[in-house]
């Protein structure tokens, strides 16, 4: 009789609804996923580089022209904070006293990235970077100038989805033996992949 009671209470308060879906929590939204920003692991740039090689008793301005390719790897997973490993490239000229020089050159550089993303999507952010790298001439040197030099660079990219643009500076670290010592003033564009 208890239970009679029970189900007789229990079916009046669903008496008034046609169906079952009439109860069923309709008013609860599934969130939406959120995109995922994609970084991109590789890219290639084309730089530009008006350079001055430092000799014992000169200074030679070349204009530089490089192409290169470098693996960005993501340090920590909850910051933008990543080392690039990379190889360029170049061919320099100059023009002193009347005299051409035509150097090939390839360099190995490193660097440190930090990202400050400008935009909620995060395809718009600013990176500065510094880093090392190894150089080394491969054709074109006089024969007073060493074939590999150890330096320096710092620089800062503008990014646009997969395009950046940049500026930067480098130079050799300094030494009485290491005859050219390079500094460069750069431009680059890149495209990430």
């Amino acid at each position: 009789m208890f239970l009679l009671c029970i189900s007789s209470i229990t079916y009046a308060q669903y008496d008034n609804y046609d169906t079952v879906d009439d109860w069923t929590l309709e008013d609860v939204e599934e969130e939406t996923p959120k995109p995922q920003h994609k970084e991109y692991k590789n890219f290639f740039y084309f730089q530009y580089s008006p350079s001055r090689y430092l000799t014992d008793d000169e200074t030679m301005k070349f204009n530089e022209y490089s192409v290169g390719y470098a693996r960005s790897i993501q340090v920590m997973e909850d910051m933008p904070y990543f080392v690039e490993v990379g190889a360029n490239i170049k061919y320099s000229h100059a023009n002193e006293r009347g005299v051409n020089y035509d150097l090939l050159t390839f360099r190995l550089p490193v660097n440190a990235v930090y990202k400050f993303y400008l935009s909620k999507t995060k395809d718009i952010a600013l990176a500065p970077y510094a880093g090392v790298h190894i150089r080394a001439i491969a054709a074109g040197k006089r024969n007073d100038w060493k074939s590999f030099q150890v330096g320096w660079q710092t620089g800062l990219r503008f990014y646009y989805n997969k395009v950046f643009l940049g500026i930067s500076y480098a130079r050799d670290f300094p030494g009485e033996t290491k005859i050219p010592h390079v500094r460069e003033s750069s431009v680059h564009i890149g495209y990430c992949f």
